[in-house]
């Protein structure tokens, strides 16, 4: 089985209200782009209850200020420069290419449903430090990773879903890191452009290994329990270069370090939930959800500047449900 798919997509991305250039003059900065993209998949079935499949797929992201998602180093430049300026006008659309070999197989008579599939990913345009110093749209990063699923009844009564990923995310290409040696008799103070630090290092905010699991039991014909486990490994907000520049009196400069690189990271964790559900009629349903059951203190996002985000404690909610 052959599924071709193309999309048109136009993009206009604008900063405003404007970037001020003086006290009395500013500018908007806009930028339009036609994009084609497109997917070609391919479905091959040994027998009838497995499949092995491979796709290719395009894909396009306007630029947009990430203040407050944990990317601010990524975010629209604001400063009021020429340079600043130009770059911004620029607002590239970031670029992406994935490509994805997976398999099914439905087994036990159609009751258990297994899948696999690897794949990679991958980006061009991301926002970067410039040798200047500004931010431009010239980063690059890669995505490899692997996937396993299940889904299915081991009895009537008791079913089962869960699944494990792997996720190799790579910045590739980060970008420059500027660095000022300082003065010295007889030198002014110079500046020096060196590849970043996050070259080569994990994305932010992307766990290498994530892992779910859920099971209900069906009880009673009215009455059903259910609980699951979630897995997230390590998370990296963003990493911390100490390099440093200096120059002699000749004027040669040079870089030293990094003796260290620090990691901003949060560690991984497990969190536990429940499900009790009744139903007093066909049409009348009640569901209490119980979300991390230990009541465990974790972290749950990091950020690239200095904090991370404490997940929620203990919660419980209920939902009555209708059906007309």
């Amino acid at each position: 089985i052959l599924n071709l798919g193309a999309r048109f997509d136009s993009f206009k991305s604008k900063v405003t209200p404007g970037q001020a250039i003086t006290a009395t003059t500013s500018v908007t900065l806009s930028r339009t782009d036609d994009i084609f993209n497109y997917q070609a998949g391919l479905i091959f079935k040994p027998s009838t209850n497995t499949s092995v499949y491979a796709s290719y797929a395009t894909a396009a992201t306007p630029p947009n200020a990430l203040l407050g998602e944990g990317q601010e180093q990524n975010g629209l430049g604001t400063t009021n420069t020429p340079a600043a300026i130009t770059l911004l006008n620029s607002l590239k659309v970031e670029k992406t290419k994935s490509m994805e070999l997976g398999a099914k197989a439905d087994l036990l008579g159609g009751g258990l449903s297994l899948t696999a599939a690897i794949f990679e990913t991958k980006t061009d345009n991301a926002r970067a430090t410039g040798p200047t110093g500004l931010q431009e749209f010239i980063g690059k990063k890669r995505v490899r990773g692997a996937e396993l699923g299940f889904t299915g009844n081991i009895t009537d009564e008791l079913s089962v879903t869960g699944g494990y990923s792997y996720l190799d995310a790579e910045i590739t290409d980060g970008g420059f890191t500027v660095l000022t040696a300082a003065a010295v008799p007889g030198q002014a103070a110079k500046t020096v452009q060196v590849a970043s630090v996050n070259n080569g290092r994990q994305f932010p905010q992307t766990a290498k290994h994530t892992f779910t699991f859920w099971t209900n039991y069906q009880a009673t014909s009215k009455f059903a329990i259910g609980g699951g486990a979630f897995y997230t490994s390590r998370q990296f907000g963003g990493y911390q270069d100490n390099r440093s520049a200096t120059q002699n009196s000749a004027g040669v400069v040079t870089v030293n370090g990094p003796t260290k690189v620090i990691a901003r990271t949060i560690p991984g964790y497990w969190r536990f939930d429940a499900r009790l559900a009744y139903s007093f009629t066909d049409r009348i349903d009640l569901s209490v959800n119980i979300q991390n059951i230990t009541d465990k203190t974790y972290f749950n996002q990091v950020y690239t500047s200095h904090y991370a985000s404490i997940a929620p404690a203990r919660s419980a909610f209920a939902t009555l449900s209708f059906k007309y």
